[in-house]
């Protein structure tokens, strides 16, 4: 038994949306790898009484429909104190759910994608108060859409503090229905672009949604410090993180395809109807 916490990616090359992520949490042979140590809850100071309830939230979910299945992990003083699948592999597949599935977990590769870029800060690649400008040009003279529908240029430009803090202007499209912003986004179809130069080449094209360092917006920032790795490190964004970080760590199940010879273990998608939460 070994690593766990291993993950994969949507490959950049085909895509530049670097939130499109796989995640599996599990326990299997690795070579060379470090296995990590199965505890007793009281061993670790945590109660087993407690933890049953997590194993009856997530009974919970998959009685009232919120997803199909989990896998649930808890770790603790680096010893596994939980470890549970729950439920089945799909809406529409009634296999149960295994530990060692493989999921895509979107969002979370932004921490990975920030690892790299705060890699390059303590290289002394960039500085935290340099404009995003210096790596990005093309995000040069950008305006910020108000309220009233009216277009303002940006007061300062935006710094790599904030594009890294998601409070840079920029919006995610979301929420086309109700933010003016957001319905630019998805007509700008920007997950059509082949690369992460070509998706900031479009993302230029578009309003921010606050000036830069005003408010905190969840946002694809992320994507463009993907791009600014690439540019500081010379290295394409999966390369990069496949060098760097993943092999380093033993992050054995993250890949930004899944290989034909573990696309079993990959369970299935699932997408909410965005008009069914205006």
């Amino acid at each position: 038994m070994s690593r766990v916490f291993l993950s994969a990616f949507g490959s950049t090359r085909a895509t530049p949306r670097i939130v499109l992520t796989i995640l599996t949490v599990f326990l299997a042979s690795t070579a060379g790898a470090k296995p990590f140590e199965r505890s007793a809850p009281e061993q670790q100071g945590m109660s087993s009484i407690q933890l049953q309830r997590l194993s009856q939230l997530a009974s919970k979910y998959v009685g009232e429909g919120r997803v199909p299945g989990m896998v649930n992990l808890v770790m603790r003083n680096g010893d596994i104190v939980h470890f549970e699948a729950v439920g089945n592999r799909g809406v529409d597949d009634n296999t149960p759910m295994r530990l060692d599935d493989l999921f895509r977990i979107y969002s979370m590769t932004k921490p990975i994608t920030s690892v790299a870029a705060m890699q390059l800060y303590e290289q002394g690649k960039f500085q935290l108060s340099d404009p995003v400008t210096k790596f990005v040009p093309e995000l040069q003279g950008l305006n910020v859409l108000n309220k009233d529908g009216t277009l303002s240029p940006v007061e300062r430009e935006m710094t790599m503090h904030q594009l890294l803090m998601h409070t840079a202007g920029f919006s995610y499209g979301f929420h086309p229905y109700r933010d003016p912003v957001d319905k630019l986004y998805v007509a700008a179809d920007l997950v059509t672009a082949t690369n992460l130069g070509s998706f900031v080449s479009k993302l230029a094209e578009l309003p921010l949604r606050s000036q830069p360092g005003e408010i905190y917006h969840y946002s694809v920032a992320v994507d463009v410090t993907g791009l600014v790795v690439e540019r500081l490190s010379g290295l394409p964004l999966d390369e990069y993180i496949d060098t760097n970080i993943l092999r380093p760590l033993q992050m054995n199940d993250t890949f930004f395809e899944v290989p034909p010879k573990k696309r079993d273990r990959f369970v299935q998608n699932h997408f909410i109807n965005p008009k069914l939460h205006l």
